[in-house]
């Protein structure tokens, strides 16, 4: 419900109300009161307010809402509709907090149709007498595309994408230089993060072209491609991770995925704490100082890589939930 919309060009649909960039990300209720204000200087109620009034304006038979209760509750008293509810928020996962009761409540009185993210928060709404709810796959996955080819094996870094991205590269940086063996690195970027990424190595790295985007010879090996998630990911030997959804899909895609602790915008002890607990044996959580060992560690063992790369798949379900919901929504009788 925040930025400008970027991530939605080139598709065929018309973005009807977009936000601005605040410096929360999206996360400010989560972050805390200080990022929360800044989001309200810069702007967010006057989005919120354009936006319930484009939903006012439309007449739709359909409403579909995607994210989290709060998404669903604005929806809702926008377009005075009951709604198909998609909850993607890694926090609402049983895995991890589950939904309070006002919640339940909230999804009781304004939704058709729940789907939910993984099997285990089905049978929590199962328990609490919902019968009107869905695990039909991953939505998450599907926003993974196969990829198109293969790259030489290395280890993909996931900065994340918000304005912190830069920093954090930086830190992942640091850590892959006391990694023993060498290898190719790999970072992808999307349009929101590309000027983040670039301006963070420019001064500190000489960047070079690459046929699909920027590489650094010295003092590692980068390279930095746009729209090469997939392609990176599924030529690594495991992520290293300071990212939300990408850690997700990575472990979906059957990667370990390493992370540690920082106090970034939507990256923080939270959030990451929090992600451990979705992700299971597929992520492996640890302090800074002792991120290295545990790296250098784990690929000196194939067979634990394996094992921490099967459990992301299961934690992460499935492709093809995309598909399976609509064609759910299309022949919904009421």
């Amino acid at each position: 419900m925040v930025g400008e919309g970027n991530a939605f060009k080139g598709y065929n649909f018309p973005v009807l109300s977009s936000g601005s960039i605040v410096p929360s990300g999206g996360f400010g209720f989560r972050v805390g009161p200080s990022l929360f204000k800044e989001d309200i200087k810069r702007g967010l109620l006057g989005d919120l307010l354009n936006m319930y009034k484009t939903l006012r304006s439309i007449n739709a038979e359909i409403v579909i809402s995607v994210g989290d209760p709060f998404n669903l509750v604005f929806t809702h008293l926008g377009t005075k509709k009951n709604i198909f509810f998609i909850s993607t928020d890694q926090g609402h996962s049983a895995w991890v907090n589950g939904f309070s009761r006002i919640e339940l409540e909230l999804i009781r009185r304004y939704t058709l149709w729940t789907f939910v993210r993984d099997r285990r928060t089905e049978e929590f709404f199962r328990e609490r007498g919902f019968r009107n709810v869905s695990y039909l796959g991953n939505p998450l996955m599907d926003t993974v595309e196969e990829p198109k080819f293969l790259l030489e094996e290395g280890i993909t870094l996931l900065p994340g994408t918000r304005r912190d991205s830069g920093r954090n590269l930086l830190l992942l940086l640091d850590v892959v230089r006391e990694i023993k063996k060498r290898f190719k690195y790999y970072i992808p970027i999307n349009n929101n993060s590309e000027q983040y990424i670039i301006e963070a190595l420019d001064g500190r790295y000489t960047l070079l072209d690459w046929e699909y985007g920027y590489r650094v010879e010295s003092p590692v090996e980068l390279y930095i491609g746009k729209g090469l998630f997939p392609e990176m990911v599924s030529s690594s030997i495991l992520v290293i991770g300071l990212s939300g959804s990408g850690n997700e899909q990575s472990a979906g895609l059957g990667k370990p995925v390493v992370s540690f602790y920082i106090d970034g915008i939507q990256f923080n002890r939270k959030f990451i704490s929090e992600q451990k607990k979705l992700l299971g044996d597929s992520l492996i959580l640890s302090d800074r100082e002792s991120v290295v060992s545990i790296i250098n560690s784990l690929l000196d063992n194939p067979q634990e890589i394996e094992r921490r790369g099967d459990a992301g798949k299961i934690r992460m379900g499935e492709r093809g939930a995309v598909e399976r919901i609509s064609q759910f929504i299309a022949g919904y009788k009421g």
